[in-house]
């Protein structure tokens, strides 16, 4: 049975978190997620829904909500990452109820990015029949599902951590880590009571009676002795 230390799930969780803000910040950026195509085939545009106005094959800005969706993403994903490296640097306390949040905040904005992709989809299937003939789907969009999968990961291992933490050693103190929290455990299974070499005092006490009627007996045996010579 392989055996994974809190330490280890730690680092796992800040680089994933960290990949998943880094590509969410790219794909602010770049512009070129899906290419719109008109019906000639001529006019190509680029598209990406952090666009606050849309081109001209797609007038209506109706992608609001997806917009407000991705940056109530992006905002949670901020905060997992400065929780976990705060964590990591033992700035809070790391006890099961941080752990816990952590992992509702990687479930949760890992659920709104793929609901606000889902929606997205939805919105260009309805404008292909309206101002587009086509579109073509661009690697930026890939790597906005793989950021789903990023954030579900830090959610996995955070529910992983809390487990962990609840059946094995439990030092709730801030600047304590994990190494001390079992050295010290160790330490304390280490100590035990020095055995008593001292005898118990009525042993001793019946040890000198019986040293005292042994001095009598050879003391009156002297005597018969001497009377009988």
């Amino acid at each position: 049975m392989v055996h994974v230390s809190n330490r280890s799930i730690q680092d796992m969780n800040i680089l994933f978190s960290s990949w998943a803000v880094v590509l969410t910040v790219m794909g602010i950026t770049l512009d070129k997620w899906v290419e719109l195509i008109s019906e000639d085939e001529r006019a190509k545009m680029n598209h990406s829904p952090w666009m606050m106005c849309c081109p001209a094959l797609w007038p209506e800005d109706d992608l609001k909500v997806v917009r407000i969706m991705m940056m109530s993403s992006l905002g949670l994903s901020f905060l997992l990452n400065l929780i976990l490296g705060m964590k990591f640097t033992y700035l809070i306390p790391q006890n099961k109820y941080i752990q816990l949040f952590t992992t509702i905040l990687g479930f949760f904005s890992g659920i709104l990015l793929l609901w606000a992709l889902i929606l997205y989809h939805n919105k260009l299937k309805q404008g292909q029949s309206t101002y587009f003939s086509s579109y073509r789907i661009t690697w930026i969009m890939y790597t906005a599902y793989l950021n789903v999968f990023f954030l579900s990961v830090c959610g996995i291992l955070s529910l992983l951590e809390c487990k962990l933490s609840t059946s094995s050693c439990t030092c709730l103190n801030i600047h304590k880590s994990d190494k001390e929290c079992k050295e010290s455990e160790n330490s304390i299974e280490g100590i035990s009571l020095p055995e008593s070499t001292a005898m118990p005092h009525s042993i001793v006490r019946a040890h000198t009676v019986n040293s005292k009627e042994d001095t009598l007996n050879k003391k009156l045996q002297t005597r018969r002795v001497t009377w009988a010579l």
